[in-house]
């Protein structure tokens, strides 16, 4: 099963760049990236959409380091030491 899945993620991402590189070579004329008030140098199309191809990559790898779940157990709400009074503490 593991297999199965480590060929399609690699089949999806070889698309992905196959299909990156066909736009990019039909794609030569330069075009500037404006966003609000700001603007990009002039790049090529195809240019422009590897960096974003690959920050996008580069982010969605992130993403699953930072929503796994944790190895120890969750606390709860009170730890023990919470609920114990001392005569101070009232």
């Amino acid at each position: 099963m593991n297999t199965i899945t480590n060929f399609l993620a690699s089949s999806i991402v070889a698309g992905w760049i196959v299909t990156m590189a066909v736009f990019a070579i039909q794609n030569v004329k330069p075009v500037s990236l404006k966003f609000l008030q700001f603007q990009s140098i002039n790049l090529p199309a195809g240019i422009l959409l590897s960096f974003c191809l690959g920050g996008g990559f580069f982010l969605g790898s992130l993403i699953p380091v930072f929503l796994r779940k944790s190895k120890r157990p969750p606390r709860g709400r009170f730890s023990p030491r919470d609920t114990e009074f001392d005569e101070f503490d009232f």
